[in-house]
């Protein structure tokens, strides 16, 4: 019988084994997550479930900001340097969702909806998170941008499959049963305008066909991975009524 978690955790290793962000990398990861959170506007101290958190760099906000911060994490790797960073991490695959203790004022999945398996999956999902919201709560997406990645959406992540735009992630919301939905644009750090423009030169660089050329060059995965941070992403969060229908 196969083992679960080995399986589990040999499908995300790419994640956890994928090259570190360069200095300026980081800064532009750490201002998007800063800006991802001031976009959900949650005041301090609430309590703040992410699912599929990666190396943690919204989880290092929140602590520092003395919000109750939760995980769901699917590696054991990526759980444990969490674990060391004083999160509370559930080790588990998505969805569905674990049995959780309590509910929380916001739900966030930065760059995990577009790995849902489809509709369904989505959907399902996206209902799930509803149910462990506090009234009044908030569900935050932060995923890819399918109109401005086109066929990088697919090509930079074997595991992306669930297409993500604006409108799409918006009525997934209305249908999950959310209200009082907002949404806007991000360029790697950059929001508004200013990030619509920036990612519309990004997809036209030529960074994605030298990678395939020179899949083994180290500069060219860089240059790559840099057009990746600075294409077009959506976020968009969706809030529980406060009293159910």
């Amino acid at each position: 019988m196969v083992d679960e978690q080995k399986t589990t955790d040999a499908f995300f290793d790419h994640l956890r084994k994928a090259q570190q962000p360069t200095a300026v990398g980081l800064r532009f990861v750490r201002r998007a997550a800063a800006h991802v959170l001031a976009f959900a506007a949650v005041p301090p101290g609430s309590r703040v479930l992410e699912i599929g958190p990666g190396r943690g760099e919204l989880a290092e906000l929140c602590l520092a900001r003395k919000m109750e911060y939760h995980a769901i994490e699917p590696n054991a790797g990526l759980a444990d340097a969490l674990r060391q960073k004083g999160a509370t991490v559930t080790c588990a695959r998505v969805p569905p969702l674990p049995a959780l203790e309590g509910t929380f004022d916001l739900v966030a999945m930065v760059n995990v909806m577009e790995h849902m398996s489809g509709l369904e999956q989505a959907l399902d999902i996206s209902c799930q998170i509803r149910q462990v919201l506090k009234p009044g709560g908030k569900f935050l997406i932060h995923s890819p941008d399918y109109l401005s990645w086109r066929k990088q959406f697919f090509n930079c992540d074997f595991s992306h499959n669930y297409v993500t735009t604006r409108r799409r992630l918006d009525q997934l919301l209305v249908n999950a049963g959310y209200e009082d939905i907002r949404s806007g644009y991000m360029s790697g750090p950059f929001s508004g305008a200013g990030a619509v423009l920036l990612a519309a030169f990004a997809a036209r660089l030529p960074f994605g066909a030298l990678e395939a050329l020179f899949p083994s060059c180290p500069v060219c995965s860089r240059l790559y991975k840099l057009q990746l941070t600075l294409s077009r992403r959506v976020l968009i969060v969706g809030q529980r009524t406060m009293v159910d229908g």
